[in-house]
């Protein structure tokens, strides 16, 4: 085996694997990796069988294609070659001027399979009739209708015609054989069923009975090209080590790199019209189109691959020569399939490093850094003050002047430095409660913008949001939440930018877009349904369908950083006719004081969480100074305001702390105080201030003054 060109992190892949399973995305898995055509992970968990298989669903229809690829090779035909040359009953009905290119590219327009009776599945012959009587429901070639299932049965037939021979001998000639596959197959002797591992099924699938109907197809040994492949995630891999090697697979050639090029180039893309999806298709695999996708791949060009039915996806880079499967026992809906296979893809793509040459220096780089840092695994470190540099005596008097002030009030206060929690001050309330975060849950949306701009699901904090969610322009002057509300003309112009830093004029005629720091709620709802709708998890006809902003956050930030917070939807009382389904529905998070001061120290650290850069660096940088558009069009005494969150770069909160300390807040007392010199964070969960006037009112920016006197005698105690 030669050494790899590049270094992967197995351990936090291995993690991300455990972690899906714990979170009960599914009880059963296998993961493979392959570099440069060698095996760098192999992972399965929950089977019971020593040598497990698993059901990859459509991930097969690549295998079945790859027959065609290498006749094209060897010259029997070209891809614009009609179909009915070979097969000439197929050309009835329509289907005379069908190409091989434009089956493999599914857009043949045979996407309807309704009248092939899965009586007959197991009958080869009577498939085939029912095919050549199909009529197609879109022009051939016009647009991209997926096939799900006659694209196997096509291209089946098809390459038993050319070859002389059955499909399933022709598969095994042209593929398993010469690449080593020892575990694929579409059919299984009955000896063999007990190493299937079963398949479940999510609460939330709508097909009750697919666990059973494929049991029935696996004891039928029914052959569907499509869909019946059973296989290992390392076959899996390796065939697509056999694609990123440029068709070299263990030093021996299987297709020549002008024929991988030309199947893994885009031959029919635009919206599917069988799934109502973007889609860029080559010749039996499928590119990324816009993230996130399952490969998480933001580079078009780079990645091909194939998913399979709820369950599992495999990828193949084109520049870095590696191949990834993986693949999982449980059907799970889209938006919850989606996120974990890009999660596992995204854990896979980051692990990757080439910057190194010899693993020991990162590891040694690594080990410096945990060396440095400190972060909490599920339970947060408990550390005396003099431990971190903080002087107890101060600290006694900083905690003496908290009681003073808050009387009889009921409040809690957790003080962190150096990832470690220094002091718990409760008073009338349980420090284990979850507090509703109100308006401190915008600085959370700001970090989940980030990711979603990172990731490129968002291309930019300068997109207009009506792009992404042209529901917030639908808002007549009698829809809005209150008289003299309502979307209007220069809504269209919004910017995600201006949404997050509350400049956007949303619903308030007379206000342009970037001109006014106007502290508001319902635009901050807007800009969350935006980025859940990019996700495909907020669905505006039926706001509780979707999965939602609150559960996208568990996903990018609470799982990762180990937080235990939960979240609500939330409307306040509008007028009758308000439009809450566009508008509505405020994402509120409910934290403890010790999950508030989790996001503190995400932040401080500029997003990194043990080595792992879970919000982008850059945004944390940005987010967290006052936005230029307030500079340039508020007075000085109101520059407090960045991208969702609290700023001090302008001295106009705490003028005695250093000036790139800033806070997410919000009504009742929910502050998370991050000053990053002093590695402090300091939670308030509530506080006992009072709260007068709107958010952004010079009275409300006088009581976050008042806090200084607090923050500056902790901030006295360090050393």
């Amino acid at each position: 085996m030669t050494e790899p060109s590049v270094v992967l992190n197995t351990e936090a892949i291995k993690n991300e694997f455990d972690r899906q399973i714990s979170d009960g995305f599914h009880s059963s898995a296998t993961l493979a990796v392959f570099i440069d055509g060698n095996p760098v992970v192999d992972i399965t968990r929950g089977a019971l069988h020593a040598k497990p298989l698993f059901r990859v669903f459509s991930v097969g229809k690549p295998f079945a294609a790859a027959i065609l690829w290498r006749y094209k090779d060897r010259g029997h035909f070209d891809w614009d070659t009609p179909i009915a040359e070979y097969w000439p009953e197929f050309g009835t009905r329509g289907k005379s001027s069908i190409t091989i290119e434009q089956v493999l590219a599914h857009s043949a327009g045979l996407s309807d399979h309704s009248n092939i009776p899965p009586a007959d599945y197991n009958d080869w012959g009577r498939i085939i009739s029912h095919i050549e009587d199909m009529t197609p429901h879109t022009e051939p070639g016009s647009a991209v209708s997926y096939h799900a299932h006659t694209f196997g049965w096509i291209v089946g037939e098809f390459a038993s015609r050319v070859s002389g021979l059955t499909f399933d001998e022709v598969f095994e000639r042209e593929v398993t054989l010469p690449l080593g596959l020892k575990s694929t197959a579409y059919t299984l002797e009955p000896v063999e069923f007990g190493r299937v591992v079963p398949l479940e099924i999510s609460d939330d699938w709508d097909d009750k009975e697919i666990a059973n109907n494929m049991d029935l197809i696996l004891r039928a040994q029914v052959s569907m090209p499509a869909g019946s492949m059973i296989t290992t995630a390392s076959d899996v891999a390796k065939f697509y080590a056999a694609i990123s090697g440029k068709g070299v697979m263990n030093g021996v050639r299987w297709l020549p790199e002008e024929v991988i090029s030309e199947v893994t180039s885009v031959k029919a893309e635009g919206i599917d019209e069988t799934t109502g999806a973007y889609s860029r298709v080559g010749l039996g695999v499928r590119l990324p189109s816009d993230p996130p996708n399952q490969y998480a791949s933001s580079n078009n060009s780079d990645t091909v691959g194939h998913g399979g039915l709820g369950t599992c996806t495999s990828w193949a880079s084109l520049t870095s020569n590696i191949s990834v499967a993986y693949v999982t026992n449980r059907f799970q809906p889209e938006a919850k399939n989606n996120y974990r296979l890009h999660e596992m893809s995204k854990t896979i793509r980051i692990s990757i490093n080439t910057a190194y040459s010899n693993v020991k220096i990162r590891d040694k780089q690594l080990a410096t850094q945990e060396d440095k840092e400190t972060f909490p695994g599920k339970e947060w470190k408990v550390s005396e003050p003099d431990e971190v540099g903080m002087d107890r005596s101060r600290l006694d008097k900083a905690r003496k002047f908290q009681v003073e002030q808050s009387g009889n009030k009921p409040f809690r206060i957790l003080i962190a430095r150096q990832g470690k929690i220094v002091a718990e001050w409760n008073f009338g309330i349980d420090p284990s409660k979850r507090a509703s975060q109100a308006s401190a849950s915008k600085s959370t949306f700001s970090s989940v913008l980030g990711i979603a701009i990172e990731e490129g699901v968002i291309r930019s904090e300068h997109d207009r949001v009506a792009d992404y969610y042209p529901e917030m322009l639908e808002v007549a002057p009698d829809q809005g939440p209150k008289r003299g509300r309502y979307a209007f003309a220069d809504n269209e112009e919004i910017t995600f930018r201006q949404l997050i830093g509350n400049i956007s004029g949303y619903m308030k005629p007379g206000e342009a877009p970037g001109q006014v720091f106007n502290y508001q709620t319902f635009g901050m709802n807007v800009l969350t349904h935006a980025v859940a709708s990019a996700y495909s998890l907020y669905k505006t006809a039926n706001p509780h369908q979707g999965a939602g902003f609150g559960t996208l956050t568990e996903w990018k930030i609470r799982n990762p950083i180990e937080g235990s917070w939960s979240w609500v939807y939330k409307n306040f009382e509008m007028q009758p006719h308000a439009r809450i389904e566009i508008f509505g529905y405020t994402t509120v998070y409910q934290m403890t004081p010790r999950d508030m001061a989790r996001m503190g120290w995400l932040w401080l650290n500029r997003g990194s969480w043990n080595s792992v850069q879970i919000v982008p660096a850059d945004w944390i940088d940005k987010a967290t100074k006052v936005s230029d558009e307030i500079i340039v069009n508020e007075p000085v005494e109101r520059h407090v305001y960045g991208l969702g969150f609290w700023c001090n770069d302008q001295s106009q909160v705490w003028p005695d702390l250093p000036a790139v300390s800033f806070a997410a807040s919000g009504a009742g007392n929910q502050h998370i105080r991050v000053c990053p010199p002093l590695d402090l964070v300091v939670v308030q969960s509530p506080g006992t201030y009072p709260s007068r006037g709107v958010f952004d009112s010079n009275e409300q920016i006088s009581d976050r003054k008042e806090m200084q006197g607090l923050l500056g005698r902790i901030a006295e105690s360090i050393a």
